[in-house]
């Protein structure tokens, strides 16, 4: 069961002053590795024997871990704090199935109270090594490289802010409803990944409707993607729709013109490889470049 499952059924068993705690040791991932029961006891206004008692709960629910020195937040008491969040928001009343599990996102199917289907992207940065993450990130400083919560809280906000200016940019990406801390809640695209399209109808079509998709976030939004691929691009039949954005980047920073090149360069190789269609990296570059070439 992942963390989020286990914090979608403790839910309903947690009360106020568990999330107390919870919030304390949240509010302590930027200065703490581990937590002291005084520290939680000044924070929360509880009672030391309180406390104490709220932790045991908590150990064994799973939210939290206990260490030499004291207690930490980990994935499942994070995963709580935000579902309680869009809860209380009402924007969500019932958590799905898992949708898809990657090395940096897990991703559930849930549902507000009319029944209308979202999804909930909840990050999980730490299932990578710090390295990599460095090299493609622009997220977490040296000094942070073991507070993988706060990485994921940082990867949500730049993904839910790219997605926002995207979108109103014109280009097709999943609609960010809202954010919780390392969890971004958005529209369902009933889609499969381009990476496992077999065939498509009109190839040339969906080559042009995700090199748009960059134009608009490069020439409009002043983003650019810096990872795509045929796995963050999904075909509902009709649009593709470019997903993953947390390691985007604004399109005035120096190393955005490499990153958007192998952008293009990506997806125009595998366009290539895999329907034979053929086009021009340069041609395709000054498309998404300049506003006024045409496709």
């Amino acid at each position: 069961m992942s963390t989020a499952e286990i914090a979608a059924n403790s839910l309903k068993n947690l009360e106020e002053r568990d999330f107390k705690i919870l919030y304390a040791l949240e509010n302590a991932l930027d200065t703490y590795q581990q937590i002291k029961i005084d520290y939680l006891v000044k924070n929360t206004r509880l009672h030391e024997d309180e406390v104490k008692y709220r932790l045991m709960r908590l150990h064994k629910m799973k939210m939290i871990a206990r260490g030499e020195s004291g207690y930490k937040l980990i994935s499942a008491g994070l995963d709580a704090i935000a579902l309680k969040a869009f809860v209380k928001k009402g924007l969500i009343s019932a958590f799905g199935g898992n949708v898809g599990v990657g090395k940096e996102a897990d991703v559930f199917d849930v549902a507000d109270e009319s029944g209308k289907v979202y999804v909930i992207k909840f990050y999980r940065l730490g299932r990578t090594s710090f390295r990599e993450v460095k090299k493609k990130r622009q997220i977490i400083s040296e000094d942070e490289s073991q507070k993988w919560l706060k990485a994921c809280v940082n990867a949500a906000a730049r993904e839910s802010w790219a997605l926002r200016k995207v979108l109103s940019a014109g280009g097709k990406v999943p609609q960010a409803i809202a954010r919780e801390r390392h969890a971004i809640l958005m529209q369902k695209i009933d889609g499969t990944l381009l990476s496992r399209m077999p065939t498509i109808e009109r190839p040339m079509e969906a080559l042009r409707d995700i090199l748009y998709t960059i134009k608009a976030a490069y020439v409009k939004a002043g983003i650019v993607n810096g990872d795509l691929s045929e796995y963050n691009v999904l075909y509902d039949g009709k649009s593709m729709y470019v997903i993953d954005w947390p390691q985007a980047r604004e399109a005035n920073r120096p190393e955005s013109q490499e990153l958007l090149l192998r952008d293009i360069r990506n997806i125009i190789v595998f366009f290539k490889r895999k329907y034979d269609i053929q086009y021009a990296v340069d041609k395709a570059y000054a498309y998404v470049t300049e506003s006024d070439v045409e496709f």
